[in-house]
């Protein structure tokens, strides 16, 4: 497909399933899939960023956590019971084939009183970040695998940070919910992102001196 027609396709859809009937993803399916994720995400690294990050010696400034398939269930869990979350998102993760927690780093969040400057760079922070989401949202989407992102709800939390040993200085962007081709059955309910067919051309200016 074109980039045109690959954004074009590309839509919100979001997945649920209870836990008891969670569907176990096949050891050949994840073997294949997990390679084209992988891959997918280290291309979509390659969107633009402005100002070097430096923490931890690694200039981008996002991170990616991944959830395979084998924790995708631990963590619907833990979710519903440890932290008696009663939101979709216990039944969201665990019709998920793997789900992608992407942060970003800001540089200056803990500063009192930032200057105009060092708002300007965590500003640039977070849309280089969004720019690989949406990187990685539509190479998903040229594989033919469903995406749901979330703004992650109860994934943001310091409790789930520490259970998946995401670093507390981290913000989360985005809460990728995969659902592989193959795995995408009946026995799931779906439903379609609220704002595809809420769109517009009215955002649009031409700019006359």
């Amino acid at each position: 497909m074109t980039i045109e027609s690959v954004i074009l396709n590309r839509r919100t859809e979001k997945v649920l399933c209870d836990i008891e009937s969670y569907r176990p993803v096949p050891l050949d399916v994840a073997e294949r899939n997990r390679e084209i994720v992988l891959q997918a995400i280290k291309t979509a690294g390659w969107a633009p960023y402005h100002h070097l990050r430096r923490a931890d010696g690694i200039p981008e400034p996002w991170r990616v956590h991944i959830l395979w398939h084998d924790d995708v269930r631990k963590a619907a869990v833990y979710l519903r019971d440890e932290l008696k979350n009663t939101t979709k998102v216990p039944r969201l993760t665990v019709a998920s084939s793997v789900v992608i927690l992407a942060t970003w780093l800001p540089e200056f969040y803990d500063v009192a009183s930032p200057s105009a400057a060092q708002v300007c760079i965590d500003e640039e922070h977070l849309a280089a970040a969004s720019a690989m989401v949406q990187n990685l949202l539509l190479i998903l989407t040229e594989h033919g695998m469903g995406t749901y992102w979330g703004s992650g709800g109860v994934f943001r939390t310091p409790a789930m940070f520490d259970y998946l040993g995401i670093p507390r200085e981290e913000r989360l962007l985005a809460a990728i919910h995969v659902e592989y081709r193959e795995m995408m059955d009946a026995n799931k309910e779906r439903f379609p992102g609220k704002n595809r067919n809420r769109r517009s051309e009215d955002w649009i200016r031409s700019v006359s001196l």
